[in-house]
């Protein structure tokens, strides 16, 4: 099996990965007193964007049967939309459970959503110019400086007082943000690296369409099915105390 045909293979994934999701999160929806809905709701609206934006790409990277017009390359407009989208949603809900356990903070929602808006623009500015140039550089830098911060803003969130299961699921969105979208930088380096090192450009933007759609199946199904967990046990503990 050539490199094509297993980026097909893994944008089919995403997208198939991306609708479960959005029905799992309806479903899901139903166990959740109305005052906690709304987690589940920002979940499923998240993969469902995603699940439009791959099923979209899927005709680009010639999923049908069209692999003679293959454009790879052509889903990064795409997948940048995608992420402007749905990574503030992504913030929204982790701020939802931080809320929900009486951790959150004023402006602490607005602050992490600038900061990734910033992060996806500079990040998407990057990528448009050519590898290796002084630009290409700088965007990439302010965007991981943007996602630095929001690293750092999640990790100051204070777990003292919350609920066990709310307690723990802020850990492990937090490692979402931290370790979870690390991956996309990687995905970045690694056509940069490999492009300038000479390799063929289809490798190089094949490569790295991979490990973006890893890390969306990771980031959005993941996390919120975590974030659909806590909201579920904060309905479950309502209820006992009713």
């Amino acid at each position: 099996m050539d490199l094509l045909a297993i980026t097909q293979a893994f944008f089919m994934l995403g997208f198939v990965a991306m609708a479960a999701g959005t029905l799992y999160f309806v479903l899901e929806r139903n166990d959740i007193k109305p005052e906690h809905r709304m987690t589940a709701t920002y979940a499923g609206i998240i993969t469902f964007i995603a699940a439009i934006m791959y099923w979209i790409m899927t005709d680009f990277v010639g999923f049908f049967d069209q692999a003679a017009t293959a454009d790879v390359a052509a889903t990064m407009p795409y997948r940048y939309i995608d992420w402007l989208l749905t990574t503030p949603l992504l913030l929204v809900e982790f701020g939802l459970i931080v809320a929900i356990a009486g951790g959150a903070t004023k402006g602490f929602v607005t602050r992490i959503v600038i900061a990734d808006v910033i992060m996806i623009v500079t990040g998407y500015l990057g990528e448009l110019g050519e590898a290796g140039t002084v630009n290409n550089w700088v965007f990439f830098i302010i965007s991981s400086l943007a996602w630095l911060y929001i690293v750092y803003a999640v990790y100051q969130v204070k777990l003292d007082g919350m609920p066990d299961y709310a307690a723990r699921a802020v850990r492990i969105m937090r490692r979402f943000v931290f370790f979870g979208w690390t991956i996309y930088p990687v995905g970045v380096a690694v056509e940069e690296f490999l492009t300038l090192g000479g390799a063929d450009l289809g490798l190089a933007v094949g490569l790295a369409a991979i490990i973006f759609v890893i890390a969306d199946v990771l980031n959005k199904v993941g996390f919120g099915m975590v974030a659909v967990s806590a909201a579920k046990k904060a309905s479950e503990t309502a209820g006992a105390k009713a």
